[in-house]
């Protein structure tokens, strides 16, 4: 995937009104990211969901700017994703139509195993939110080696 491709993905995340499946519908009535941003506002309003809302605030500057610091951000710190149309995707999110269109993971994961436990949170995690989920993994992994 190409940086501009991946700004364009972040750029759609970052914009308010549009989730996964809005983004979905998007990409796939577009055949990109990027090409979202290209095709013109009256082939857009064509789209079932996608109206004046979503479309005041394509453009917005503030949305770029975020997308592109992500980028740089998720670049100078290597941190890898998977695409929703990356032969990589897990296989059991792909038939959830909400399933996210970029995943984030660290370190040495397959993501193709029957059994996973995952933590979904936000980007600006608390302290206590990070402890938290340090125990609870410590946990898990130490009641699954005794079974």
């Amino acid at each position: 995937m190409t940086p501009d491709e991946l700004i364009a993905i972040l750029r759609l995340q970052h914009i308010t009104n549009i989730g996964d499946i809005t983004a979905k519908k998007l990409i796939s009535h577009c055949g990109s990211a990027n090409a979202i941003f290209e095709d013109k506002v009256h082939h857009l309003l064509k789209i079932d969901g996608i109206g004046a809302l979503i479309l005041k605030e394509l453009h917005h500057t503030s949305h770029l700017e975020a997308a592109t610091a992500e980028y740089s951000y998720i670049y100078e710190n290597s941190i890898e994703y998977t695409y929703f149309e990356d032969k990589h995707y897990p296989r059991h999110l792909k038939h959830c139509i909400n399933a996210p269109i970029l995943m984030f993971r660290s370190g040495n994961m397959d993501l193709q195993v029957k059994k996973m436990i995952s933590s979904v949170g936000t980007r600006n995690m608390k302290s206590y939110g990070a402890a938290f989920c340090e125990e609870l993994i410590e946990d898990l992994v130490f009641f699954i080696s005794d079974h």
